[in-house]
């Protein structure tokens, strides 16, 4: 009898530590909303502070190609990029305030600066396929509503399918579809649709990096299918040491440095 009652207890037992974990398992599943998966993803996104120096490759399809220097200056929510080659130096240099939300571009030849600001930020920078927008890296969170639309798999890694609407219309973006890694929210493709709905451009992160206690993408390739052009932007060098003065993120000084 004594046996019976013990054995009894511990099932008892049993089920309600069984039962205890249940509600952790389910907060968990709430947790991962598409709201959150977005935030996750523009933590891997954010440009690491400091001085990082890349290159940018683009692409024909008959196979010629250009390269592009760069390299950015990142303090807190401001990062200025400058652009040259080999053949003409410095070109340009972009300026971005407010986390992205700001931009202004600065043609160094021309000694013109320019703010862009709507339909403008659409525009391809030195005629790669990235606009000023995509490397703006303003937060999908702020521009974006999202939506679980299903899972997929990317590259061997099953994905989250993710549908973005933007918040504010107007733009050349109608709709993303994002594709993050369900292990670690990395963003592995973001497919680019137009007003119409038609994907017309896609990036890819094909390469990361690890650095501190973060994932680090260095290398993402960007796809034009109606031009048929690739451009490959490619971080190597990153010097986290690096400070620099406040003036080199005012509008006003770019052209003074």
């Amino acid at each position: 009898m004594t046996r019976t009652i013990t054995s009894y207890a511990m099932t008892l037992l049993l089920l309600l530590g069984s039962a205890g974990r249940l509600p952790a398992q389910e907060k968990r599943e709430i947790e991962l909303t598409a709201q959150e998966i977005l935030a996750r993803v523009d933590r891997v996104l954010d440009y690491p502070g400091g001085l990082i120096r890349g290159r940018m490759m683009h692409i024909s399809p008959d196979g010629t190609s250009s390269v592009i220097n760069l390299k950015a200056m990142v303090s807190g929510g401001d990062w200025l990029f400058v652009f040259s080659n080999r053949e003409r130096g410095d070109q340009l240099k972009v300026l971005y305030n407010l986390g992205g939300e700001d931009i202004w571009v600065y043609n160094i030849h021309a000694l013109k600066l320019f703010h862009k600001m709507n339909i403008d930020k659409y525009d391809a920078v030195l005629g790669t396929n990235f606009s000023f927008i995509d490397l703006s890296n303003a937060d999908y969170q702020s521009n974006y509503t999202a939506s679980i639309t299903g899972s997929a798999v990317i590259k061997g890694q099953d994905c989250y399918r993710l549908r973005l609407e933007p918040i504010f219309r107007g733009g050349l973006y109608g709709q993303l579809t994002l594709y993050a890694a369900k292990k670690d929210q990395v963003p592995l493709r973001v497919d680019f649709h137009d007003t119409d709905r038609a994907i017309f451009k896609s990036i890819s992160i094909a390469r990361t990096m690890e650095k501190g206690n973060r994932i680090v993408p260095v290398r993402f390739d960007m796809l034009d299918i109606r031009k048929g052009t690739v451009t490959i932007l490619e971080f190597f060098g990153f010097d986290e040491s690096a400070v620099f003065r406040k003036e080199v993120f005012l509008p006003q000084q770019l052209g003074n440095q």
